[in-house]
């Protein structure tokens, strides 16, 4: 089981951490966040910005 943040409608919740599909049971969004669950990472913060920046042709 691994704990869950709606990113929506903000309400917590727990899922099994093998589900096929990450879901709010409240309001159904796939949007969700990463509390706390052993088998799975946080990965970057949503206001994380990563881009490269490629050379002009001329």
């Amino acid at each position: 089981m691994g704990k869950f943040r709606c990113l929506s409608c903000k309400s917590e919740f727990e899922l099994e951490e093998k589900a096929a599909a990450m879901r709010c049971p409240r309001c159904g969004s796939r949007f969700v966040e990463v509390l706390d669950a052993a088998n799975r990472k946080r990965g970057k913060s949503w206001s994380a910005k990563s881009f490269s920046v490629g050379k002009s042709g001329k």
